[in-house]
């Protein structure tokens, strides 16, 4: 049998599926638990108080976080529901990463500005993280 130019021999494309799925859903278990991190950190922090050091880092860190779990996922080469999943995940992480950047930005930009276009003045409702969750579940179904 030959392999290919690099010398490795080509994985079969069944195999490749496996991997991806599996992949899927370890970023899956990841988005999962920053989510909540995230959820936590909006829902403490009491609007119109100044961001403490801690909480910058931590909010920095989670961005950090959603945006390479974000380029993990957007690589997966998955097809059928899996690729449906894949996209879905993608765009709730950036839905986080958009979040987690505009949500403290008053702290850092003009005062007065409608934050109200990203998210209601009371704590996250936890959709977005639910649906993370329940993504994962359809992915460790299919795996």
């Amino acid at each position: 049998m030959r392999g290919s130019a690099d010398g490795r021999v080509p994985a079969p494309r069944a195999l490749g599926d496996v991997v991806g799925r599996l992949s899927l859903a370890a970023l899956l278990d990841e988005a999962v638990d920053r989510a909540e991190q995230a959820e936590a950190l909006l829902t403490c922090h009491e609007d119109g108080e100044p961001l403490g050091s801690g909480e910058a880092r931590r909010c920095l860190r989670l961005r950090v976080a959603f945006a390479e779990l974000q380029r993990w996922v957007d690589e997966l080469d998955l097809g059928g529901a899996e690729a449906d999943i894949r996209d879905e995940t993608s765009r709730l992480l950036a839905f986080y990463l958009h979040l987690l950047t505009h949500a403290f930005e008053r702290d850092i930009g003009p005062a007065g500005r409608d934050r109200l276009a990203i998210r209601s003045r009371g704590p996250m409702t936890g959709a977005p993280a639910t649906r993370l969750a329940t993504l994962r579940e359809r992915i460790r179904a299919a795996a």
